[in-house]
């Protein structure tokens, strides 16, 4: 084993010292199945390194991160892909700045415009038929916008998004690069990616990529590593991460990040679950009636399962794979619902999905296709976006919504967490209608800008 962490923290462990520091279980078996975790949660004193400082065995441990994902540089989060979103805007942007989303993005990314003050302007992936899903962005509609307003710092785009479609990065870099501007990824669901043979952004052009580990790795929950390419000051980067995150980070978290890469690189397991991934598709597009979503700019370990052309829609198919088989998805929406595969799904849970979408298909009634979505309403601004999301604001119900009235929350269906509509945003009568009939789950309320 590789990890640098793990072993300084857990030969500290076995000296058996006495803990006058925080955390307060003092490294002792004092909660029901935590005993082997516990030893090894400390703070910063003694040997153990500083997180926001980039030394001792923390710094060793995101080194051999950096190596394992081919970027010069990599920085350990406790706080998800969500402190790295807000991270990397607050270091290649900075306050004030003019910023592109890819409108695709996590709801973090309208967190962090209000926080950092920052304009945005977007980009919109096209839709993928009959999935309704947000596919590829395009380079040409970038390049647009950039000329449009050369005063943008920074391009945000989502790749691989929830459904598994990866983005066109070298691409994109180029186009971002041409206009100056720096080219930041939310890659929280692509941390596997080296394990399958493929690139992480920063070794497609990307300048920063967040990945989320506990996503798709065996990391604990909010587990994530900022990856970089050199181009944004390293000091720049801790001091972001250092704002946005907390000033206790967990020992216990990065401990996990630093074994979990090292299982990356043990065997081929994740390879493995992608051709097992693969195998499924293939089954299920020859042998039932459901849709797999394929093709070769997919994340190969996720599976998406339209229900489009049944009577069933993707919430019904994984409210019932839960219900009656015990199966538990990622997450479904209208026409579609996601399961994330790592190796740990090897032993029997894949061959409990296919049995049990083999028999539901025997169920389901073919239709016709659904008719295209219609596309996300254009937004139009009205107010900034720290102004009408730290302002004052009233919760409407969706009916007694009027045309207008400006958002002052991110509404988002979450998963995926995308919002429909940004704070600052006007409210029109097509996005009433959008999420009333095309919203992935139930959103009855809104809340609206009170000046």
């Amino acid at each position: 084993m590789n990890t640098p962490l793990y072993h300084a923290l857990r030969a500290l462990s076995q000296k058996h010292t006495a803990r006058f520091h925080m955390p307060g279980h003092k490294g002792k078996d004092v909660l029901p199945d935590f005993g082997p975790i516990l030893p090894l949660d400390f703070t910063e004193v003694y040997e153990t390194g500083n997180l926001y400082t980039g030394e001792g065995p923390i710094r060793q441990a995101e080194e051999q991160a950096a190596r394992f994902y081919h970027a010069p540089d990599c920085h350990f989060l406790t706080g998800g892909s969500t402190q790295g979103i807000h991270t990397m805007l607050y270091a290649a942007a900075g306050a004030g700045a003019d910023v592109l989303f890819d409108r695709n993005c996590h709801k973090s990314a309208a967190h962090a415009a209000a926080m950092l003050d920052l304009s945005p302007a977007f980009v919109f992936p096209k839709t993928i038929e009959p999935f309704g899903i947000p596919g590829l962005l395009c380079p040409d509609d970038i390049d647009r916008a950039l000329s449009q307003n050369p005063s943008i710092r920074a391009v945000l785009v989502t790749s691989p998004n929830y459904y598994g479609v990866r983005q066109d990065i070298p691409a994109i870099a180029a186009v971002c690069h041409a206009h100056g501007a720096k080219l930041l990824v939310d890659a929280a669901h692509g941390a596997h990616f080296p394990a399958v043979g493929l690139p992480s952004p920063i070794q497609e052009g990307a300048d920063l990529a967040t990945l989320s580990a506990h996503k798709t790795l065996y990391a604990l929950g909010q587990s994530a590593m900022l990856l970089s390419s050199g181009t944004i000051d390293s000091d720049r980067l801790r001091e972001g991460a250092s704002l946005f995150g907390t000033s206790s980070p967990s020992y216990a978290m990065m401990v996990s990040l630093d074994l979990a890469r090292d299982a990356l690189e043990q065997d081929d397991s994740y390879q493995k679950a992608a051709e097992a991934v693969h195998a499924l598709r293939l089954h299920l597009a020859e042998h039932t009636k459901f849709r797999p979503l394929t093709g070769n700019d997919l994340d190969p370990c996720r599976l998406t399962v339209s229900t489009a052309g049944t009577d069933w829609t993707g919430d019904q198919l994984a409210d019932t794979l839960y219900e009656r088989f015990g199966v538990a998805c990622e997450m479904s929406d209208a026409r579609n619902m996601v399961c994330i595969v790592t190796p740990a799904d090897l032993d029997d849970n894949l061959d409990r999905l296919r049995e049990a979408l083999d028999t539901l298909s025997r169920e389901v009634q073919q239709t016709a296709l659904p008719a295209p979505l219609p596309p996300l309403p254009v937004p139009r601004p009205a107010l900034s976006v720290r102004r009408a999301l730290l302002g004052n604001a009233s919760t409407l119900f969706l009916d007694d919504v009027q045309p207008g009235m400006v958002c002052a929350r991110p509404v988002t269906p979450y998963p995926p967490g995308v919002p429909v509509l940004w704070p600052g945003e006007e409210i029109t009568a097509e996005h009433i209608v959008f999420l009333r009939n095309q919203c992935y789950n139930t959103i009855d309320r809104i809340s609206v800008y009170q000046p």
